[in-house]
């Protein structure tokens, strides 16, 4: 519920929504739908007006707001569409940045961002900087950032968004492999074609869950 001048506006209502650790789901629906909310909500930056939201066994509706900034820095990757990387810094800076939050020694911090590079075929880039990366490149470099505090969940906003064709499914097998190794991912989608490629897809319209379906194993 939010309030757009004297109006309430009932972003979502009555959702009821379980992922557990290891699935890949996509969320799906028409602007308006509540897409945003609910990840506002998953993503610590929202708290719901009413019911509960559990992260990790963590009751986030009760947790206070001086907490929250620590438990999205250490329980939840985020990915999006814009990539929200820092352009002056190169890759391999941009992905250790979590951990200089989380207090991580720089040994520690140098070790863990050269191996999320490698996870995502960026080694070779570790010293360019954003603007010297192509788009598939620099999502490849924020999917490392998300992973190097090895988060409860990905939450991925439109990570396709900003992509071509070629570079989107290179991004999508990037987290269908993350997923195989046991990685719990949450993605927001507007492209059918994306979506099928995970394991679930959850479907809101009007601020209500209207769908959830498993999609068997992911399509090939």
């Amino acid at each position: 519920m939010y309030r757009q001048g004297a109006l309430e506006v009932e972003a979502l209502a009555g959702v009821d929504l379980w992922v557990k650790p290891g699935e890949f789901v996509s969320i799906m629906g028409s602007s308006g739908s509540g897409k945003s909310t609910l990840m506002n909500i998953l993503g610590c930056l929202d708290k719901p007006t009413s019911g509960s939201y559990i992260l990790d066994g963590i009751d986030i509706s009760k947790t206070p707001d001086s907490k929250l900034s620590d438990i999205r820095n250490k329980k939840i990757g985020f990915v999006f569409q814009s990539f929200n990387l820092l352009p002056k810094l190169n890759a391999l800076e941009n992905v250790e940045l979590p951990m200089i939050y989380a207090g991580l020694p720089k040994t520690e911090r140098r070790k863990r961002a050269l191996e999320a590079l490698d996870r995502v075929g960026l080694s070779d880039r570790i010293k360019h900087k954003p603007n010297e990366m192509s788009g598939g490149q620099r999502q490849r470099a924020a999917i490392a950032r998300a992973l190097v505090n090895e988060p409860a969940v990905i939450l991925a906003d439109e990570p396709t968004g900003n992509l071509d064709s070629k570079s989107t499914f290179e991004i999508i097998d990037i987290f269908r492999r993350l997923n195989d190794e046991g990685a719990t991912i949450v993605m927001v989608t507007h492209e059918p074609d994306v979506a099928s490629c995970t394991k679930r897809i959850v479907t809101f319209k009007d601020g209500r869950k209207i769908n959830d379906e498993n999609v068997t194993g992911g399509n090939n």
